[in-house]
């Protein structure tokens, strides 16, 4: 991919509907109430759109540093991460109260660095791949 805003917007599509997904199975799996937490997939999928936002005005501004897709999504995970922590999500509470909602703050955590990590991987195989077609 030789066009850094398409693999941003790429990249952060695809990071945005893994978080959500993730959460969204993480409250079916703490089996939380629907009432109380039924939306915050969609409270996800709404921080996550404003951080592709700022991400992809960020990237547009510094076109030169964000030239590998592991640098998008480094960016991503730290906006993320941050939007996390301005919303009032402190996973570190989960050790004081051990409550199924505080250890789905530590799960947002969790699955935002699955999500990183597996976009790092996919990098890896990625960039391996177009090296062995650039050989032949």
């Amino acid at each position: 991919m030789k066009n850094i805003l398409l693999k941003t917007i790429l990249v952060f599509v695809v990071m945005t509907i893994f978080n959500t997904g993730f959460v969204d199975e993480t409250v079916k799996f703490l089996e939380l109430p629907g009432g109380d937490f039924g939306m915050l997939s969609l409270s996800i999928l709404i921080g996550c759109l404003i951080v592709s936002v700022v991400g992809l005005i960020t990237v547009f501004i510094f076109k030169q540093q964000y030239h590998s897709l592991w640098k998008i999504a480094l960016l991503f995970e730290v906006l993320y991460l941050l939007m996390l922590i301005l919303s009032g999500t402190n996973p570190f509470t989960y050790f004081v109260e051990h409550t199924n909602p505080k250890l789905l703050n530590v799960f947002l955590c969790v699955n935002s660095i699955g999500v990183f990590l597996i976009m790092v991987l996919f990098d890896l195989v990625y960039s391996k791949v177009m090296r062995s077609k650039s050989k032949n």
